[in-house]
């Protein structure tokens, strides 16, 4: 923070706006002088009356306001008083003549932000500069929060409510539109390798004309480009040179460039989508501000990251729609499995049968399991001296004296590792030490290639194969695209955890913790899900 008379120049932070309020005319052009000179980031606007200042913060909404406490026709009292009742954190800091114990006690009652006797303000000229500095440093964090928290969740509930990339890729550039960038575009590798758009929102025509969809682009200067090229962000200010030292000032830059102002930009931000290693594309956002700030490219990351990993499991999304062809059953002896080594712990009576394999993220996988014939305190004992189990949360023990649980382990599990070759998932049964898997096998892979990838994790000799009849019908089940992954994943826990019977056994967040989401995310999942199905019953009636 600057504390000489002198401003401050070179500075690459944003510009700070701040309305100066006092119905003294001469204080407050000599605080105007003093603050623009002590930092030329400040931009300082005045107002000499209540009424004036009202007036004013109708037509702006600056980043501070420094109000004197008389202001003739009101005081600054009651212009803090109206000010939070529609702006409850915006800084607001109150200056007096003279110290009032009265006055700051009302002033911190109001929320303000900051309380200055103007005869400190005399021996300190760079005072008042230093406070609004650190008030709007302050507000600009917690907003940064904020709206980094908020994208987190509306991140999570994009790629959960969709089940392709196409869709997923709308989404999120429809949802970077609404939060004010001018043009969003998602652009992915095709067979050859070359970028070509998937999605795209708001003032598309520069993309239009920028990177025709019916021909190849070829203007690899273009931001999005170049981050595919160098696998690193890429971020331009238009108007000028940004003092990079790229050499992609040729013809081509100039062209892209001019044609980028001509439709309102101001910047450009070009990241790249990949996951472990694996580039899918890049996320490009154009903006009409003349630049796009470190905290809105750490934003931007979230979305490349989520982006990424959502891509990388889309195989996921492919086999629960697929369509049966044959039901396989895969038996494994090997203790690798991480309910095999959990029986083989317990009593030999205990049968472990598991209805849905979640996975949670890269790293953790839920398993929803029911057992009998051992205890809670037993298989809490088992999983504290297990390294590949994280936890395990009790559901419920139903009417048959079965325990139903959640067991959070490892990844990759057998049954991930199914999905991902292209299976969809019925059931996982554990007794005398070994695990049978029963997977639906569809026109998209064989069990061959299931077999062989089982045997090279668990072991040749450990892997079996029985082909069984199946025991699903069309009629038992909703049609598969009625359903998201992630909303029949919270309606199968639901039903295993006893979320339906009265006494409710588990309540909504308890589960939603169990999946890694938020409760609000859940009960929008699971209240979809039971439309869709009740829908359904409705129209086969």
């Amino acid at each position: 923070m600057n504390s000489t008379d002198g401003p401050v120049s070179g500075s690459a932070d944003p510009p700070i706006s701040v309305v100066l309020i006092d119905d003294d005319e001469t204080w407050v052009r000599t605080q105007r002088r003093l603050l623009e000179r002590a930092h030329d980031r400040l931009q300082v606007s005045t107002a000499t009356s209540y009424e004036d200042a009202q007036a004013t913060l109708g037509e702006q909404r600056p980043d501070c306001i420094v109000c004197d406490y008389q202001l003739g026709d009101g005081t600054g009292l009651d212009l803090l008083t109206a000010i939070r009742a529609a702006e409850p954190d915006i800084p607001f800091i109150l200056v007096t003549g003279e110290g009032n114990e009265a006055v700051a006690s009302d002033a911190i009652g109001e929320q303000v932000t900051d309380y200055i006797r103007k005869r400190d303000l005399s021996s300190q000229p760079t005072r008042l500069a230093t406070r609004i500095e650190s008030a709007v440093t302050a507000d600009r964090t917690r907003r940064a929060l904020t709206r980094e928290r908020k994208t987190k969740e509306t991140l999570l509930e994009l790629v959960t409510a969709s089940t392709t990339r196409s869709e997923l890729g709308r989404n999120v550039c429809e949802h970077l539109v609404d939060t004010g960038y001018a043009c969003a575009w998602i652009g992915t590798l095709d067979d050859d390798r070359q970028l070509v758009p998937l999605s795209t929102a708001g003032e598309t025509e520069y993309l239009e004309s920028a990177l025709p969809i019916d021909t190849r682009p070829t203007n690899r200067s273009e931001p999005a480009f170049l981050a595919l090229d160098r696998t690193e962000p890429v971020v331009r200010s238009l108007g000028h040179t940004d003092g990079s030292t790229d050499t992609d000032t040729d013809t081509e830059d100039t062209k892209w460039r001019q044609l980028a102002i001509n439709h309102g930009f101001g910047s450009v931000a070009a990241l790249p989508i990949s996951h472990d290693d694996l580039c899918f594309g890049v996320l490009t956002v154009y903006s009409q501000n003349p630049r796009i700030d470190s905290s809105e490219q750490t934003l931007l990351s979230e979305y490349t990251e989520t982006v990424g990993y959502a891509f990388q499991t889309t195989t996921w999304k492919r086999t629960l729609l697929s369509s049966a062809t044959a039901t396989v059953t895969f038996s494994l002896s090997s203790r690798e499995h991480p309910l095999v080594a959990l029986a083989a712990a317990l009593p030999e009576e205990v049968t472990l049968h598991t209805r849905s394999v979640i996975p949670r993220n890269d790293d953790k996988v839920l398993y929803a399991t029911t057992f009998d014939g051992a205890t809670n305190a037993g298989l809490t004992a088992r999983i504290e001296s297990d390294d590949s189990i994280s936890s395990v949360e009790f559901y419920r023990t139903d009417a048959e004296n079965r325990v139903q649980f959640g067991l959070i382990v490892a990844s990759p599990t057998p049954e991930t590792l199914l999905v991902d070759a292209g299976v969809s998932l019925s059931h996982t049964v554990v007794e005398d030490e070994t695990a049978k898997v029963t997977a639906v096998v569809g026109p998209q892979t064989t069990i061959q290639a299931c077999v062989d990838i089982l045997s090279e994790t668990y072991g040749e000799s450990n892997v079996m194969t029985f082909w069984t009849a199946s025991d699903r019908s069309e009629d038992e089940n909703v049609a598969p695209e009625e359903l998201t992954d992630r909303q029949r994943q919270v309606l199968e826990l639901a039903i295993e955890a006893g979320y339906f019977e009265r006494p409710r056994h588990n309540n909504t967040s308890e589960l939603a913790d169990a999946l890694g989401i938020s409760r609000a995310t859940f009960t929008q999942h699971l209240r979809a899900a039971q439309r869709k199905l009740f829908a359904r019953g409705l129209h086969k009636r």
